[in-house]
């Protein structure tokens, strides 16, 4: 991705409007980009901080910000492995159906 795409998408991340391959090359990108990580971590600080100042919430900003890309990255790759093992269990199963339907083919010759 690039910085570009990535200025982008951070009103969506933040916002938790950004999902599927999107969001795992936002938050691949995120990690080496410290420039998109910075301009990143302003946007939601801004915002965050408003909010909160309003409601008398909690104030470790940075901290949420680290827990909120690190709770998504494991998202993402969760389901990586949901969507893997669903494509697996796919495969399976129609081999499983040619299997049989040549057994049964063969069977009745």
């Amino acid at each position: 991705m690039k910085c570009k795409d990535s200025e982008r998408y951070i009103t969506l991340f933040i916002n938790d409007k950004l999902t599927g391959t999107r969001l795992k090359k936002f938050i691949e990108h995120i990690e080496v980009c410290p420039t998109c990580f910075n301009e990143m971590e302003t946007n939601y600080l801004l915002k965050e901080a408003l909010q909160r100042l309003e409601s008398d919430g909690s104030y470790d900003l940075h901290g949420d910000l680290m827990r909120k890309l690190k709770n998504t990255k494991k998202c993402v790759e969760g389901h990586e492995m949901i969507t893997m093992v669903r494509r697996v269990m796919l495969l399976s199963a129609g081999m499983a159906l040619l299997f049989e339907l040549v057994f049964v083919y063969a069977f009745y010759l």
